[in-house]
């Protein structure tokens, strides 16, 4: 199989079909329509078809060598995931959420992966895929073995409530996973049901109660102590969002990822000292798009208390993406627009749509 970069592959694609290795996300990069087939057998069967087919460039997400002799194979380590998906994000907005894991699914996801002792759910307030991406991958610090992380798009407006929710979905992750057999839940949050709506929402069929934590020590102190067997964890933990309002020096950004990968490891050697299977999922509500790192364009005049990245209601513009959520209407801004000035002290905004704001990370940790 032949490795080429990412114009390599468009020229080859005007000559002939190709079988390709390929995140298909990295074809919204290419200048013509593509289509796309999951298997090269479907792909097949459309160019032996005698009806007439449209003139498009053709591609299969399979290599199947079985059909070695009629179409090229090859490999395109091509990486979408990077700012200048900002430049297709919402003119390829369907297409994204075809094709990438969305936030919505994960309460799915997380059942369907079930089989441990013990499952874990980390929810952070502020987390981009793209930090934990050059602080995780790109620093000193690499991938554990039995962690696996996996772009998330955020399938809505970038803010925390609305992130979430999505997260634990209706009914929640604790209901659906006590109906497959764990039992027993317990929550662990900054901030107590009975004073916060949402926190009473997120935790809603938690059997054991939310405990109120100061710190995420707490939580590694109180988890030995707990019945582990069956039993499904839920824990809120402030991230990057409160770094990115009202903040009078520059965040550590690296900092603060580091140290919830630290967090992660002490995790696992938890699990592993109580000879406990656990699979820990962690994911974050939405990203933060740091306004030190690119230049942000004023949409519109807008006064000083406006959400910086959404407007309620529906707005319209080449540059709004229009969602729904709980049955009321939201108007995200692309990439790189703002409603109004940011403050001295607002190092990041979130709400929008951008590849740093709307992707965030699903790591699943397996402790085996």
């Amino acid at each position: 199989m032949k490795a080429m970069a990412l114009e390599q592959l468009s020229q080859l694609l005007r000559q002939t079909p190709v079988m390709a290795q390929i995140h298909p996300l990295s074809l919204v990069f290419l200048a013509e329509e593509i289509q796309v087939f999951e298997t090269a057998e479907s792909m097949v069967a459309a160019l032996d078809s005698p009806e007439l087919q449209a003139e498009t460039q053709m591609v299969a997400l399979q290599v199947d060598e079985r059909f070695a002799h009629r179409l090229p194979s090859v490999r395109c380590d091509h990486d979408p995931f990077t700012t200048e998906l900002n430049r297709f994000l919402l003119p390829k907005i369907d297409w994204v959420q075809r094709w990438v894991l969305c936030q919505s699914q994960v309460p799915k996801i997380i059942c369907q992966k079930a089989f441990s002792d013990c499952i874990v759910l980390i929810m952070v307030d502020g987390l981009s895929y793209a930090d934990w991406k050059r602080f995780v991958w790109e620093g000193k610090t690499h991938a554990e073995p039995k962690t696996k992380v996996e772009p998330c798009f955020v399938d809505g407006v970038s803010i925390t409530e609305h992130g979430m929710k999505r997260i634990v979905g209706e009914p929640t992750i604790a209901v659906r996973l006590a109906e497959l057999g764990y039992e027993h839940s317990f929550g662990f949050s900054y901030w107590e049901r009975a004073d916060n709506k949402l926190t009473d929402n997120l935790f809603a069929g938690i059997t054991e109660g939310v405990q109120k934590v100061k710190s995420f020590d707490e939580i590694l102190g109180r988890i030995p102590r707990l019945p582990l067997q069956n039993a499904f964890l839920q824990i809120v933990r402030q991230g990057l969002d409160q770094a990115s309002h009202r903040h009078r020096d520059k965040p550590n950004v690296a900092a603060v990822v580091q140290q919830i990968l630290n967090e992660l490891k002490e995790l696992q050697r938890l699990f592993a000292e109580a000879n406990l299977t656990a699979t820990v999922f962690l994911t974050a509500d939405h990203g933060i798009l740091w306004a030190n790192e690119h230049e942000l364009k004023l949409y519109e005049p807008g006064s000083s208390n406006v959400p910086p990245r959404y407007y309620e209601g529906l707005r319209s513009g080449e540059m709004v993406w229009r969602v729904q959520f709980e049955g009321n209407d939201f108007s995200a801004l692309a990439y790189p627009f703002v409603r109004r000035n940011l403050r001295s002290d607002e190092w990041g905004v979130h709400g929008g749509l951008s590849f740093e704001e709307s992707f965030v990370p699903l790591v699943t940790v397996e402790v085996t």
